[in-house]
């Protein structure tokens, strides 16, 4: 067989092999000279990650456009799940808890363990709230107790958590389990960065700053915080925190994720559909090592809302001052059972034709922009500072009530504005088991004469009263309260208001008891198991002086688009009830709550001389006798010829409804203008 020409084979051999480098070459040309630059970008670009753009929340204002609370800007510190350690995770968390807390700040940590020893529990209740989840938690575990005590839980904890430095103390382990629980509540993960704290000052934001490279993960973000343009009104605008897991769970298909921030409680709960916007999308990119390589917004978030208030701030500040001042002045100066022993208060001030709340304060109070640092004296405070009496605490109306009692008397004919009863004292008619005094006859043996129906509202007749409360029957009398909205929620915006109890055979019932005939005497004269809330005596008072249209008190007026150039929304009143009262009616109760406040009336003493009418009522309601002095309350309208504004003030064991006079009067004072100075009302300010 011939063979091939070895000469052949080697060239062929050679042209495939310039073949293949020519091919090489080509190749590596194209890939340095001509898209180098393109690759050269490419292998850095290693991962495209976003997160979200927080939508600025929007301001609150009261109803001449005062800024209330408004936004600024501060920092957040956050962990960054792809950059975390979990190797130095504990040490990173103690580090970083110790800064903070050393600053003076706090941290979101809700495992309700003390967090100092010796640990203890400090939730409210095992069944809800921090309570609830913890247990809910402990049960999730293998081999856990099922109600372990503080110490043996903190001790589960560290051990689930690794956390073994034995250079850590007691209080520090805690704060770092604290946070590693929490971590886990929120499900940090690389979908759900945690946020640590926020609202942290420069100098702490400069000494974190200056350890992120020993703190792998935790990283400094600039947002939106609130910022508090006012000391006043805390328990209506309150606060914007952290969602729960457990309102999570109700806002998720809202759009909200577990790190975002809703409205607590006060308005900024109420308008939170309102002052919530819509987030945007920031989206960054990062080589391998996590350095950023450029970072741009994908989608641009929408502000919220503005919201005007109906209060006017000058009336609020107005209004609580009063209130701080006539407490006080009682703990100094009032006698033994004659308001001495004096605890809080509460004012609400009404618009009488639309229901608009001008003012509306409980004391004692709090500060917003400092409400995080003071939180635990406000907790352990027993005068309840958190607690907003105006919409939450029910009190007995005392004599405030005979309005209504005077009202369900005229209008179902039981007497007339001239009908006269002579008041005898001791009221017989169902002696000898029972034998109610007027308060003259108990004070002095004295008795208020022959009166009638306007007379005995001027001077509280108690006799006259019990009289036609007998008359009416608790079924007439309560048939009025209920139109007066007395005895059940106004509707009002704020959450957590009270119902009260309007007494006699309905709430007598659910409490398994029967309502005897002798008691309708006194829930006649707002005694017995009346018991109203500020809000609801003061709507009662506004629909006196309208003539009877009752509108359902509010604290929105207007809602606004983020630059306020475009009105969204405007409330309209109300109209919840239409209570049946003749001019006549009006007329009789107009002029017994006019000598309230007149001639010898019991609150004459700061309104006989006032530049205008004020028609008035005070109230003392009984608490325990011989122990503690009598609740306080006023309530009033004015002017009396051409109603516009209805205040209540009640003071807990504030001894008398004369008391508190004292609070309308500044009320007043501020909303008329006859507290400015003579240069300003000349020169045309108002």
């Amino acid at each position: 067989m011939k063979q091939k020409n070895p000469l052949i084979r080697t060239a062929a051999l050679g042209c495939v092999m310039a073949v293949i480098a020519g091919v090489l070459v080509f190749r590596m040309a194209q890939l340095q000279l001509v898209h180098g630059a393109d690759y050269a970008e490419a292998s850095e670009r290693k991962t495209l990650r976003s997160y979200t753009e927080n939508a600025s929340r929007g301001e609150i204002a009261d109803r001449n456009g005062t800024a209330l609370v408004s936004n600024s800007v501060g920092f957040v510190i956050r962990f960054d799940y792809y950059t975390w350690d979990k190797e130095r995770q504990n040490e990173v968390i103690a580090e970083l808890t110790g800064i903070v807390s050393g600053a003076g700040h706090s941290y979101y940590d809700t495992l309700p363990v003390s967090a100092q020893p010796p640990f203890a529990y400090t939730y409210e209740s095992a069944d809800s709230g921090d309570g609830a989840y913890l247990y809910k938690f402990i049960a999730q575990q293998e081999g856990w107790p099922a109600q372990p005590e503080a110490q043996e839980l903190l001790e589960l904890l560290c051990e689930k958590y690794g956390i073994d430095d034995p250079s850590l103390t007691d209080a520090q382990r805690r704060a770092v389990a604290g946070v590693r629980y929490e971590m886990q509540r929120r499900e940090f993960s690389s979908y759900t960065p945690y946020e640590f704290c926020e609202e942290l000052d420069v100098d702490t934001v400069a000494l974190i700053a200056e350890r992120l490279g020993e703190l792998p993960g935790v990283s400094i973000a600039v947002d939106d915080v609130r910022e508090y343009r006012t000391e006043y009104a805390a328990h209506i605008l309150g606060r914007v925190a952290l969602i729960s897991p457990e309102q999570y769970e109700e806002l998720k298909d809202e759009g909200y994720a577990l790190n975002d921030y809703a409205g607590r409680d006060g308005m900024e709960q109420a308008l939170e559909s309102y002052l919530r916007g819509i987030d945007g999308e920031r989206s960054v990119e990062t080589n391998i090592d996590g350095v950023v390589l450029s970072e741009f917004i994908s989608k641009e978030p929408e502000p919220g809302d503005n919201c005007l208030l109906t209060i006017d701030l000058a009336l609020q500040k107005a209004a609580e001052d009063a209130l701080a001042d006539t407490i006080e002045n009682l703990r100094e100066n009032a006698r033994e059972l004659s308001g001495g022993d004096v605890e809080g208060g509460a004012v609400a001030v009404l618009d009488v034709h639309t229901g608009e709340v001008l003012a509306m304060a409980s004391y004692p109070t709090y500060n917003l922009a400092t409400f995080s640092q003071d939180f635990a004296k406000l907790n352990e405070d027993e005068l309840r500072p958190m607690y907003n009496r105006a919409i939450q605490g029910t009190y007995p109306p005392g004599s405030t009530f005979k309005m209504v009692t005077a009202v369900a008397g005229l209008e179902e004919g039981i007497v007339t504005p001239e009908t006269r009863i002579r008041d005898k004292g001791v009221y017989m008619y169902y002696a000898p088991d029972y034998t109610p005094a007027c308060w003259l006859y108990r004070k002095n043996g004295g008795t208020h004469g022959n009166i009638n129906v306007s007379q005995a509202i001027k001077y509280s007749c108690n006799y006259f009263f019990y009289e036609v409360s007998r008359l009416l029957g608790i079924d007439n009398l309560n048939k009025y309260a209920k139109q007066f909205g007395l005895g059940q929620k106004t509707g009002i915006e704020l959450s957590g208001e009270k119902a009260g109890n309007l007494a006699g055979p309905e709430s007598r019932e659910e409490q398994g008891r029967r309502w005897e005939l002798g008691e309708t005497l006194q829930a006649g004269i707002g005694q017995t198991e009346q018991l109203f809330t500020p809000i609801q005596l003061c709507s009662y008072i506004a629909t006196i002086a309208n003539g009877g249209t009752r509108c359902r008190p509010h604290l929105l007026k207007e809602v606004w688009n983020y630059s306020y150039t475009e009105k969204l929304f405007e409330v309209q009143p109300e109209v919840v009830e239409q209570v049946s009262m003749s001019e006549e009616t009006r007329q009789a109760v107009f002029e017994g709550m006019l000598g309230v406040t007149t001639d010898d009336g019991t609150a004459s003493s700061y309104f006989r001389n006032y530049p205008i009418e004020v028609a008035g009522k005070t109230g003392s309601a009984q608490t325990v006798a011989g122990k503690r002095s009598d609740h306080g309350v006023f309530v009033s309208f004015a002017p009396y010829d051409d109603p516009e504004i209805a205040v209540c003030v009640v003071g807990e064991y504030g001894g008398s409804g004369g008391n508190m006079a004292p609070v309308a009067l500044a009320i007043y004072n501020e909303y008329f203008g006859f507290n400015r100075p003579q240069a300003e009302e000349q020169s045309g300010v108002n």
